[in-house]
C-alpha cells in the first residue's frame, strides 16, 4: 500500500503488475496495521532504507527512505554546517512516501528455483562429460597402443571411426603397429627357418665326427661344433632379447661363475684375463643370458687392447673390466647401438656385442657404464 497518495484500483492493479515480475505486490494494509497486528520485524541494518515484517508466513517489505544524520557526520573541511543545523534543502525536502508491499517469494519455492538450477547445471556438466570423453575416445585408445608397444606388445585396438584428427592419427597409428606385427612376425619366421637350416649339417657333423676315431682332429671337430651349436641358442636368446619377449630365469651365483663360463663359450684360457677378485661377489642373474654380456665385453677388451691382458676387478658392488687401447671416436651411447661398425668391423662382427650387453645387463636393473682414463677403457657393471 503506498499511503498519502490516493489511488484508484486500476492504478494499484497497474503498479502490481508491473513489479509482479519480482514476485511482489502491494499491501492491501497500511504500515501501523502492520506494526499495530505484532509481526515480527526481522532485524537489519539501522541505516537500511527498509524494514522487514513477517506475520502469518507472509513477508512484508517497508521501504522508508531516511535522509543522512548530519550530527553524526563528521564536519568537513570548511565549516558548512555553523549557520544552519542541516542544509535549507533537507528543511524544505517534501517527505518521500512510504511504501509496503508483501514479497510472495517464500523460502521453500526459493530453495526450489536454486535446486532446478543446479541440477540443470550438473546435467550439463554431466552432458559435456560425456561429450568430451567421446571425443577424446581415439586419444585414449591411441595411449593404450604406445603402452602395449613400449612393452613390446603389438595389440591393436578396434578400429576408431571419427573424421577429427585425433581419429585421423589413431587409425594411422593402427595402420602402423599392424604393419609392424606383420615384419615382426615376417621376420621370426625367417629366423626360425634360418636356425632349422643351420641346426642340420650341425647335427651331420656330430655324427660323422662319431665315426672317427679317437685323436686330436677328432676332438677338434667335437669342440667346433659344440661351440657352433651354442652359438645357435646364443643367436635365439638374442632373437629373444631384441623383440622383447625374453623370460629371465635368475638364480644365485658368483659372479666368477659367470666370468668363467664367459671365458668357456671364448675358447680362450684363464691366463689370458687377469682376474681380481676383491668381494667374492655374488648376484641374482639368468646364468646364460649374463654369462653372454660378460663374453662381448672380455671379447672386445681382447680384441681391441693391445701391449697388455685385459683385467677384471670385482668389487661388492660393481664389476669393472679394463683394457689398453686408442680413445673412441665418438660417444659411448652411440656403440650402444645395433650394427655399429665404428667398433666391431665388418670382418670380425655384427657390432651388435655392447648393444647385446647392455641390453641383458638392462633387464638385470643392472647399470652398464664406460670411461677412459690415461688410455685405458673402463666398463663397468654396477650391481645397484
Amino acid at each position: 500500500m503506498i499511503e498519502n497518495l490516493n489511488r484508484d484500483n486500476a492504478s494499484i492493479q497497474e503498479i502490481n503488475e508491473k513489479i509482479s515480475i519480482f514476485n511482489m505486490k502491494l499491501s492491501n494494509i497500511t504500515f501501523e496495521e502492520l506494526v499495530n497486528s505484532n509481526a515480527k520485524r526481522v532485524k537489519i541494518d539501522d541505516e537500511a532504507p527498509i524494514d522487514v515484517y513477517i506475520l502469518n508466513n507472509v513477508k512484508f517489505v517497508h521501504f522508508n527512505p531516511k535522509f543522512p544524520d548530519f550530527k553524526k557526520m563528521p564536519p568537513p573541511p570548511k565549516p558548512l554546517y555553523e549557520r544552519f543545523e542541516e542544509p535549507i534543502f533537507f528543511k524544505l525536502r517534501p517527505q518521500p512516501p512510504e511504501i509496503l508491499i508483501i514479497d510472495e517469494l517464500n523460502e521453500t519455492s526459493f530453495k526450489y528455483f536454486w535446486l532446478m538450477i543446479l541440477l540443470i547445471i550438473d546435467a550439463l556438466l554431466i552432458w559435456f562429460y560425456m561429450f568430451t570423453r567421446e571425443k577424446l575416445k581415439p586419444l585414449i585408445s591411441l595411449k593404450e597402443d604406445m603402452k602395449n608397444l613400449s612393452k613390446g606388445e603389438l595389440k591393436i585396438s578396434t578400429n576408431i571411426e571419427g573424421k577429427d584428427e585425433i581419429s585421423q592419427v589413431a587409425k594411422e597409428f593402427s595402420i602402423a603397429l599392424k604393419q609392424l606385427k606383420e615384419l615382426r612376425n615376417s621376420r621370426n619366421l625367417f629366423l626360425r627357418n634360418i636356425m632349422h637350416e643351420l641346426k642340420t649339417p650341425i647335427t651331420k657333423g656330430k655324427l660323422i665326427t662319431d665315426i672317427y676315431e679317437d685323436s686330436e682332429r677328432k676332438f677338434i671337430l667335437i669342440r667346433v661344433f659344440q661351440r657352433l651349436e651354442y652359438l645357435l641358442s646364443e643367436f635365439a636368446k638374442i632373437e629373444e632379447l631384441t623383440s622383447g619377449k625374453i623370460t629371465l630365469n635368475k638364480n644365485k651365483y658368483h659372479i666368477i661363475e659367470l666370468i668363467n663360463q664367459a671365458l668357456d663359450i671364448l675358447l680362450v684360457e684363464e691366463h689370458t684375463i687377469e682376474i681380481e677378485d676383491n668381494a667374492n661377489l655374488e648376484i641374482n642373474a639368468d646364468f646364460e643370458l649374463f654369462s653372454i654380456a660378460l663374453k662381448n665385453l672380455i671379447d672386445n677388451a681382447i680384441k681391441y687392447g693391445y701391449d697388455e691382458n685385459p683385467r677384471i676387478i670385482i668389487e661388492k658392488d660393481y664389476i669393472e673390466i679394463i683394457n689398453k687401447g686408442e680413445k673412441l671416436t665418438k660417444n659411448i651411447e652411440e656403440y650402444y647401438k645395433p650394427f655399429n661398425h665404428d667398433y666391431e668391423t665388418a670382418t670380425t662382427g655384427l657390432g651388435l656385442g655392447l648393444y647385446i650387453s647392455n641390453n641383458i645387463v638392462k633387464i638385470h636393473n643392472y647399470y652398464l657404464e664406460y670411461d677412459y682414463k690415461d688410455g685405458y677403457h673402463h666398463f663397468y657393471i654396477k650391481i645397484i
